[in-house]
Protein backbone atom coordinates (compact mmCIF):
# COMPACT_ATOMS: atom_id res chain seq x y z
CA UNK A 1 0.00 0.00 0.00
CA UNK A 2 2.88 2.57 0.89
CA UNK A 3 4.65 1.77 -2.61
CA UNK A 4 1.24 2.12 -4.32
CA UNK A 5 0.97 5.53 -2.91
CA UNK A 6 4.26 6.74 -3.31
CA UNK A 7 3.42 5.33 -7.22
CA UNK A 8 0.57 7.69 -7.65
CA UNK A 9 2.61 10.57 -6.34
CA UNK A 10 5.10 10.04 -8.90
CA UNK A 11 2.64 9.93 -11.37
CA UNK A 12 1.05 13.00 -10.44
CA UNK A 13 3.81 14.85 -10.30
CA UNK A 14 5.01 13.92 -13.67
CA UNK A 15 1.92 15.17 -15.13
CA UNK A 16 2.20 18.61 -13.70
CA UNK A 17 5.23 18.71 -14.92
CA UNK A 18 4.47 17.84 -18.18
CA UNK A 19 1.35 20.56 -18.66
CA UNK A 20 3.65 23.21 -17.40
CA UNK A 21 5.77 22.02 -19.87
CA UNK A 22 2.91 22.10 -22.98
CA UNK A 23 2.43 25.43 -21.02
CA UNK A 24 5.54 26.87 -21.83
CA UNK A 25 5.97 25.90 -25.12
CA UNK A 26 2.56 27.33 -26.00
CA UNK A 27 3.11 30.36 -24.54
CA UNK A 28 6.55 31.04 -26.36
CA UNK A 29 5.07 29.77 -29.63
CA UNK A 30 2.74 32.61 -28.96
CA UNK A 31 4.81 34.81 -28.57
CA UNK A 32 6.81 33.85 -31.78
CA UNK A 33 4.31 34.59 -33.74
CA UNK A 34 2.83 37.23 -32.22
CA UNK A 35 6.47 39.16 -33.19
CA UNK A 36 6.49 37.19 -36.69
CA UNK A 37 2.63 38.77 -37.28
CA UNK A 38 4.02 42.32 -35.90
CA UNK A 39 6.82 42.65 -38.18
CA UNK A 40 4.34 41.09 -41.00
CA UNK A 41 1.85 43.96 -40.19
CA UNK A 42 4.74 46.26 -40.33
CA UNK A 43 5.47 45.60 -43.50
CA UNK A 44 1.81 45.30 -45.14
CA UNK A 45 1.29 48.63 -43.57
CA UNK A 46 4.35 50.56 -44.83
CA UNK A 47 3.31 48.91 -48.71
CA UNK A 48 -0.41 49.08 -48.31
CA UNK A 49 -0.76 52.02 -50.71
CA UNK A 50 -2.79 52.27 -53.86
CA UNK A 51 -1.89 55.25 -56.00
CA UNK A 52 -4.11 55.23 -58.56
CA UNK A 53 -4.44 58.83 -60.23
CA UNK A 54 -7.78 59.86 -61.46
CA UNK A 55 -9.46 59.27 -64.67
CA UNK A 56 -9.39 61.81 -67.58
CA UNK A 57 -12.17 64.29 -67.74
CA UNK A 58 -14.08 61.99 -70.39
CA UNK A 59 -14.05 58.97 -68.89
CA UNK A 60 -15.03 60.30 -65.46
CA UNK A 61 -18.17 61.74 -67.33
CA UNK A 62 -18.90 58.81 -68.71
CA UNK A 63 -18.67 56.62 -65.28
CA UNK A 64 -20.84 59.60 -63.33
CA UNK A 65 -23.59 56.98 -62.58
CA UNK A 66 -21.38 53.82 -62.02
CA UNK A 67 -21.55 53.73 -58.32
CA UNK A 68 -20.30 50.25 -58.06
CA UNK A 69 -16.94 51.83 -59.22
CA UNK A 70 -17.18 54.75 -57.69
CA UNK A 71 -17.69 52.88 -54.22
CA UNK A 72 -14.81 50.43 -55.16
CA UNK A 73 -12.04 53.53 -55.26
CA UNK A 74 -13.19 54.78 -52.36
CA UNK A 75 -12.88 50.86 -50.31
CA UNK A 76 -9.68 51.03 -51.53
CA UNK A 77 -8.20 54.30 -50.49
CA UNK A 78 -9.34 54.22 -47.05
CA UNK A 79 -5.89 52.38 -45.26
CA UNK A 80 -7.36 50.25 -42.33
CA UNK A 81 -6.05 51.33 -39.13
CA UNK A 82 -5.27 48.29 -36.09
CA UNK A 83 -3.80 45.15 -36.27
CA UNK A 84 -4.14 42.22 -38.61
CA UNK A 85 -7.77 41.68 -38.15
CA UNK A 86 -8.11 45.01 -39.33
CA UNK A 87 -6.89 44.19 -42.84
CA UNK A 88 -8.43 41.17 -43.06
CA UNK A 89 -11.87 42.80 -42.84
CA UNK A 90 -10.89 45.25 -45.35
CA UNK A 91 -9.87 43.02 -47.80
CA UNK A 92 -12.93 41.32 -47.46
CA UNK A 93 -15.03 44.50 -47.82
CA UNK A 94 -13.13 44.71 -51.11
CA UNK A 95 -13.94 41.26 -52.09
CA UNK A 96 -18.03 42.51 -51.89
CA UNK A 97 -17.18 45.65 -53.44
CA UNK A 98 -14.77 44.17 -55.95
CA UNK A 99 -18.02 41.72 -56.69
CA UNK A 100 -20.27 44.39 -57.84
CA UNK A 101 -18.21 45.85 -60.44
CA UNK A 102 -19.84 44.04 -62.90
CA UNK A 103 -23.51 45.51 -62.48
CA UNK A 104 -24.53 48.37 -64.20
CA UNK A 105 -21.68 49.07 -66.49
CA UNK A 106 -22.12 52.25 -68.64
CA UNK A 107 -23.50 50.95 -71.79
CA UNK A 108 -19.99 52.85 -73.95
CA UNK A 109 -17.83 50.65 -71.65
CA UNK A 110 -19.38 47.68 -71.36
CA UNK A 111 -17.52 45.80 -73.33
CA UNK A 112 -15.42 42.35 -73.87
CA UNK A 113 -11.92 44.37 -72.88
CA UNK A 114 -13.74 46.01 -70.09
CA UNK A 115 -15.14 42.97 -68.54
CA UNK A 116 -11.75 40.72 -68.70
CA UNK A 117 -9.57 43.92 -67.01
CA UNK A 118 -12.75 43.62 -64.45
CA UNK A 119 -12.01 39.49 -63.99
CA UNK A 120 -8.42 40.27 -63.35
CA UNK A 121 -8.66 42.92 -60.79
CA UNK A 122 -11.20 40.76 -59.17
CA UNK A 123 -9.01 37.44 -59.21
CA UNK A 124 -5.95 39.79 -57.55
CA UNK A 125 -8.28 41.19 -54.21
CA UNK A 126 -9.36 37.99 -53.95
CA UNK A 127 -5.95 36.45 -53.63
CA UNK A 128 -5.32 39.16 -51.51
CA UNK A 129 -8.01 38.00 -49.21
CA UNK A 130 -6.76 34.73 -49.51
CA UNK A 131 -2.93 35.50 -48.03
CA UNK A 132 -4.20 37.68 -45.68
CA UNK A 133 -6.43 34.68 -44.05
CA UNK A 134 -3.63 31.87 -43.49
CA UNK A 135 -2.07 31.01 -40.68
CA UNK A 136 1.48 32.22 -42.03
CA UNK A 137 1.08 35.31 -44.17
CA UNK A 138 3.74 35.41 -46.87
CA UNK A 139 3.87 39.14 -46.86
CA UNK A 140 6.53 39.11 -50.29
CA UNK A 141 3.42 37.78 -52.16
CA UNK A 142 0.58 40.74 -50.13
CA UNK A 143 2.94 43.41 -51.25
CA UNK A 144 3.41 42.13 -54.60
CA UNK A 145 -0.29 42.19 -54.63
CA UNK A 146 -0.62 45.33 -53.57
CA UNK A 147 0.92 46.74 -56.38
CA UNK A 148 -0.47 44.50 -59.00
CA UNK A 149 -4.40 45.09 -57.73
CA UNK A 150 -3.33 49.46 -58.21
CA UNK A 151 -2.03 48.23 -61.94
CA UNK A 152 -4.93 46.53 -62.80
CA UNK A 153 -7.13 49.38 -61.45
CA UNK A 154 -5.02 51.86 -63.65
CA UNK A 155 -5.57 49.55 -66.55
CA UNK A 156 -9.60 49.30 -66.44
CA UNK A 157 -9.39 53.16 -66.20
CA UNK A 158 -6.73 53.31 -69.72
CA UNK A 159 -8.95 50.71 -71.27
CA UNK A 160 -12.09 53.18 -70.85
CA UNK A 161 -10.13 55.96 -71.77
CA UNK A 162 -9.08 53.70 -75.24
CA UNK A 163 -12.67 53.17 -76.14
CA UNK A 164 -13.61 56.76 -75.54
CA UNK A 165 -10.82 57.80 -77.57
CA UNK A 166 -11.20 55.24 -80.34
CA UNK A 167 -14.82 56.39 -80.42
CA UNK A 168 -13.37 59.48 -81.47
CA UNK A 169 -11.43 58.81 -84.35
CA UNK A 170 -13.40 60.14 -87.65
CA UNK A 171 -14.70 58.00 -89.97
CA UNK A 172 -13.30 58.11 -93.84
CA UNK A 173 -15.60 59.86 -96.64
CA UNK A 174 -18.38 57.83 -97.56
CA UNK A 175 -17.72 55.35 -95.11
CA UNK A 176 -21.08 56.24 -92.84
CA UNK A 177 -23.13 56.23 -95.78
CA UNK A 178 -22.17 52.86 -96.76
CA UNK A 179 -22.95 51.11 -93.39
CA UNK A 180 -26.31 53.06 -93.25
CA UNK A 181 -26.52 51.51 -96.83
CA UNK A 182 -25.96 48.12 -95.51
CA UNK A 183 -27.86 48.53 -92.29
CA UNK A 184 -30.98 49.89 -93.95
CA UNK A 185 -30.43 46.59 -96.81
CA UNK A 186 -30.57 44.07 -94.26
CA UNK A 187 -34.22 45.55 -92.49
CA UNK A 188 -35.40 45.14 -95.77
CA UNK A 189 -34.48 41.98 -96.72
CA UNK A 190 -33.75 40.26 -92.80
CA UNK A 191 -34.54 36.66 -94.67
CA UNK A 192 -31.71 37.24 -97.51
CA UNK A 193 -28.99 37.80 -94.74
CA UNK A 194 -30.34 35.42 -92.09
CA UNK A 195 -27.48 32.01 -92.07
CA UNK A 196 -28.83 28.79 -92.06
CA UNK A 197 -29.42 26.88 -88.86
CA UNK A 198 -27.90 23.58 -90.60
CA UNK A 199 -25.96 23.80 -93.76
CA UNK A 200 -27.74 21.33 -96.09
CA UNK A 201 -26.27 17.96 -97.17
CA UNK A 202 -28.42 16.94 -100.33
CA UNK A 203 -27.13 17.64 -103.51
CA UNK A 204 -29.29 17.68 -106.51
CA UNK A 205 -28.43 14.90 -108.59
CA UNK A 206 -28.30 14.91 -112.16
CA UNK A 207 -31.51 13.88 -113.86
CA UNK A 208 -31.30 11.24 -116.37
CA UNK A 209 -34.28 10.85 -119.30
CA UNK A 210 -34.72 6.95 -119.39
CA UNK A 211 -33.72 5.26 -123.17
CA UNK A 212 -36.86 2.61 -123.87
CA UNK A 213 -34.91 -0.61 -124.84
CA UNK A 214 -34.49 -1.38 -128.33
CA UNK A 215 -36.86 -3.27 -129.90
CA UNK A 216 -39.66 -2.40 -127.43
CA UNK A 217 -43.13 -1.63 -128.75
CA UNK A 218 -44.75 0.77 -126.65
CA UNK A 219 -48.28 -0.68 -125.99
CA UNK A 220 -51.31 0.89 -124.13
CA UNK A 221 -50.89 -0.12 -120.16
CA UNK A 222 -48.06 -0.47 -117.58
CA UNK A 223 -46.88 -3.73 -118.96
CA UNK A 224 -44.85 -2.77 -122.67
CA UNK A 225 -44.70 -5.66 -124.83
CA UNK A 226 -41.24 -7.07 -125.97
CA UNK A 227 -41.06 -8.15 -130.07
CA UNK A 228 -38.25 -10.40 -130.08
CA UNK A 229 -35.89 -9.99 -132.83
CA UNK A 230 -35.66 -11.54 -136.12
CA UNK A 231 -33.23 -14.65 -136.45
CA UNK A 232 -31.16 -14.03 -139.33
CA UNK A 233 -31.36 -17.28 -141.76
CA UNK A 234 -27.57 -19.23 -142.32
CA UNK A 235 -26.25 -18.95 -145.37
CA UNK A 236 -26.08 -22.22 -147.09
CA UNK A 237 -22.37 -22.91 -147.79
CA UNK A 238 -21.92 -24.85 -151.64
CA UNK A 239 -18.97 -26.23 -152.40
CA UNK A 240 -18.25 -27.82 -155.48
CA UNK A 241 -16.90 -31.33 -155.51
CA UNK A 242 -14.41 -32.12 -158.53
CA UNK A 243 -15.39 -35.18 -160.38
CA UNK A 244 -12.22 -37.41 -161.58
Amino acid sequence: MKYLNMILLLCLAFGILSCEDEDRQRRAETERTIKRNDSILKVISSNWTFAIPPATEKVEAGINRWNEWKQFKSELAQKPAGGLNAYRQKTKNLVNKADQLRKNIPTMFNKPQVQSRLGVLITKIKSLYTYLNIAVIPDKKVTALIGEITSETIAVQNQMDEIIRLSEVPKEFGEEEMLRALDTTRMANPDRHRQPSTPSLQRSSPKFQATPPQNVSPQPGNNPKIVPLPVPKKKRLITNSATP
